[in-house]
């Protein structure tokens, strides 16, 4: 009896396992076109004539162009990884979004500051991991 629910437990993860792949690949394939549409946007952008609002509208393109374009190396590496993503990977990911977050926040002082913690908190993070957790690692597997 014992076999026969090693069994079914053994078959359920792989069909998870499937599904989770699978669903990887489709957000994958959302994020391509995103990024292709954001590029587009952006040429259609840099064709208009010059205007005060264009500069930060063409800002908060860029940025989301390279936002997406991490999120689908984040999806490539956790592909290529069988689903395992490093934790330093992840608080980088963190640390750009903030960083976009802060390039174009700029209505109140307090939102800025709380969000200049948030960056400089995931910072000393990925430094504690890097000189404690992973101290003799050299490769770039946890990057």
């Amino acid at each position: 009896m014992k076999d026969y629910f090693n069994c079914i437990e053994e078959k359920m993860i792989k069909f998870l396992t499937k599904i989770s792949f699978l669903s990887l690949i489709i957000v994958g394939l959302v994020i391509v076109y995103l990024l292709f549409r954001e590029i587009y946007s952006l040429i259609i952008l840099a064709m208009q004539p010059e205007t005060g609002g264009n500069y930060y509208d063409s800002l908060k393109g860029i940025l989301s162009f390279f936002i997406f374009f991490e999120f689908l190396t984040l999806i490539i590496t956790s592909l290529r990884n069988r689903g395992h993503v490093s934790l330093i990977f992840l608080l980088s990911l963190g640390i750009t979004s903030l960083i976009r977050l802060l390039l174009t926040y700029h209505e109140h002082l307090m939102g800025v500051m709380l969000i200049s913690s948030a960056i400089l908190l995931l910072i000393i993070s990925v430094v504690i991991l890097k000189k404690f957790i992973f101290p003799n690692d050299d490769t770039d597997e946890h990057l």
